[in-house]
């Protein structure tokens, strides 16, 4: 899978660009704050259709424009899709071969595993910055799953107003019913997507970070083990427990404990890597996750995702820089980089690089890392 062109219009700070990438390496350099992380944001949005770090649409839009849009190529196993995604601030348009397209008919065609400095909060952040990633790392290998997160989110949403409201037990009963049909599906997709990531995941960490570490699926509400029941028992596992809760939701207001509370544990030697692991651990356990996420998506896609590093090596020490450098020279697909200067990237590979100042980038000839 590869990204072959894109083209930005008025897409934040870039106004207008239009580039043709290379199969292998892709390196934006420039300093900060002139838009290297705007450029690896566009196709983020143009495979997911969701901005890059969390925020309103609205933001994507360069200041003063009404619209914004980033059209690109890619090509999976020899076939080309052409891709296209706007927006007006309000709404997400998708396009696919020039007509308008459902989320479902768009996905596949384009999919990539981001490292940016923020997912260090995949460690010492809050639970919802895990589920995002691990939402977001379903989605890219079942896209389906993305609408059993909005069907959840929405159903929650409607129960907690009418616990506020103190609506009728037979109205909040009705709601409750569609709440734990997706949350069922949704405690399923997550437990079976850990358990296929663990196993890699240490065995990675292991050899990156030389150090021994754990991943598991911490549920928001006891039910029995996912990976041994069916979507029906949880399913009824989770209306008895909002059943038998009800009266204290209802004092509190809102719906307390759920899938909305799930969280990965994330351990070193048996102990919380959250509350024990150093920074440069801390660092390889993010790694390590993306590079375990990598596999996963390759062979489910038959197809080497996109990858998108932005900065990496300032948050890497010399070691784990080592590590990521290593396997990005054995990894087979196309990756996009930032960095403030080129000599931080020490690719013997094919490459080819652009320079970005406020916004306007310029092909810059690179005659140091030519095979």
């Amino acid at each position: 899978m590869r990204l072959t062109h894109i083209a930005l219009d008025r897409y934040r700070n870039i106004r207008d660009a239009h580039l043709e990438f290379h199969p292998r390496f892709n390196l934006i350099v420039g300093d900060n704050g002139q838009g290297k992380t705007n450029l690896l944001s566009s196709i983020y949005w143009l495979s997911t259709l969701t901005p890059l770090r969390s925020g309103r649409l609205r933001n994507l839009i360069t200041w003063g424009e009404q619209a914004t849009s980033v059209r690109g190529r890619s090509e999976v196993n020899g076939l080309y899709h052409d891709l296209e995604v706007r927006t007006n601030g309000e709404r997400t348009f998708p396009l696919k071969e020039g007509h308008p397209r459902s989320n479902n008919e768009y996905f596949g065609a384009l999919s990539v595993v981001s490292f940016t400095p923020s997912d260090l909060d995949l460690v010492r952040g809050q639970p919802d910055i895990r589920r995002r990633f691990l939402d977001r790392a379903i989605f890219n290998e079942q896209s389906t799953h993305l609408e059993v997160v909005l069907r959840y989110q929405k159903a929650l949403a409607r129960r907690n107003t009418f616990l506020k409201e103190r609506k009728s037990e037979q109205l909040i009963r009705a709601y409750e019913a569609t709440l734990a049909e997706v949350g069922a599906r949704l405690i399923m997709s997550r437990a079976s997507y850990i358990h296929s990531l663990s196993g890699v995941y240490s065995n990675i960490l292991h050899g990156i970070g030389n150090f021994s570490g754990t991943i598991s699926y911490k549920l928001g509400v006891p039910v029995v083990d996912p990976l041994s029941s069916t979507p029906q028992v949880i399913q009824q596992q989770l209306m008895s427990y909002w059943q038998q809760h009800r009266e204290s939701d209802m004092h509190r207001g809102f719906t307390q404990r759920g899938p909305h509370n799930d969280d990965l544990s994330l351990r070193i030697s048996d102990r919380s890597a959250k509350d024990f692991a150093s920074q440069g651990q801390q660092r390889a356990i993010v790694l390590a996750l993306k590079i375990a996420q990598i596999e996963s998506l390759s062979e489910r896609l038959q197809s080497r995702p996109i990858l998108l590093l932005d900065d990496v090596s300032s948050e890497l020490d010399q070691s784990r820089a080592t590590q990521l450098f290593n396997f990005l020279s054995r990894f087979d697909g196309q990756v996009f980089l930032t960095t403030t200067h080129e000599s931080f990237i020490p690719l013997n590979s094919e490459r080819k690089m652009w320079r970005i100042v406020a916004g306007q980038i310029s092909p810059v000839e690179d005659h140091s890392l030519r095979l």
